[in-house]
């Protein structure tokens, strides 16, 4: 999500003015993190960029914009535009973040499984998907219909249980296809096309939504983000349920 970032933040750089692309960079205060990013990539040489093209690791920079306390109520009203709901935006976050799974791939998931509707319902022939994950009434059997609905407590399981995909998958289309699917058809090779749609819209929603959230709040002018205490104004400069 980083790489989409810093293409955005190149994109803003050098439209307009392309002999003057870093004056124009000046003006936009982008956070730190993705000013030393760019200047890190910038300095490439051409034997070092295949490795970077290579390179498979996802850096959730969502979660890291919400641990920020400069950009933390950003990425909170971010979120809550996104989902028409403060506290679901909120619920989704906290969780993402307490069981380290990116944030974007959290919103993703929820907008494709409910469209962030807290009281979604799915009937299914011998069980029923509910709330904002459609967490599925045979793999909770211990959750109340109350609780199936309550989006705090939905985010929480359903976030848990991605975690457990993630980490068994070992990847976030293997993830999500057990979410879906189940652990067993994929680990036995018989993942239903219709399976393999659902990741498919899944990641371009993840696409969709990191671009946004690089456009809007990532690039947004430094003055809208919360003045530091002048102490440490140095860190700146240096600076699914299964079915």
């Amino acid at each position: 999500m980083r790489r989409q970032i810093v293409l955005v933040t190149i994109i803003l750089c050098l439209s307009g003015i392309a002999a003057a692309s870093l004056a124009s960079c000046s003006r936009l205060a982008f956070h730190p993190d993705l000013e030393r990013e760019l200047i890190e990539l910038a300095s490439l040489d051409a034997k070092e960029m295949p490795r970077y093209l290579q390179a498979l690791d996802r850096e959730d920079s969502i979660g890291a914009f919400y641990k920020d306390e400069r950009t933390r109520a950003a990425t909170l009203e971010f979120f809550a535009s996104v989902t028409g709901s403060e506290p679901v935006a909120k619920f989704i976050l906290d969780n993402a973040e307490r069981y380290e799974v990116p944030a974007s791939l959290a919103f993703a998931l929820a907008y494709e499984e409910s469209k962030f509707s807290v009281s979604a319902v799915n009937k299914n022939a011998d069980s029923i998907d509910r709330g904002l994950f459609q967490l599925n009434s045979k793999s909770f059997p211990k959750l109340s219909v109350q609780e199936f609905y309550d989006p705090e407590t939905n985010a929480k399981y359903g976030l848990s249980h991605l975690q457990h995909c993630l980490r068994s998958g070992g990847n976030e289309v293997a993830a999500l296809a057990m979410y879906n699917a189940g652990n067993g058809r994929v680990d036995r090779g018989a993942t239903p096309r219709r399976t393999l749609d659902y990741v498919y819209r899944i990641l371009k929603y993840q696409e969709n939504i990191d671009s946004l959230f690089a456009a809007k709040v990532a690039a947004a002018p430094r003055r809208a983000w919360p003045r530091l205490p002048l102490a440490d104004a140095s860190l700146g400069a240096g600076a699914g349920a299964a079915r």
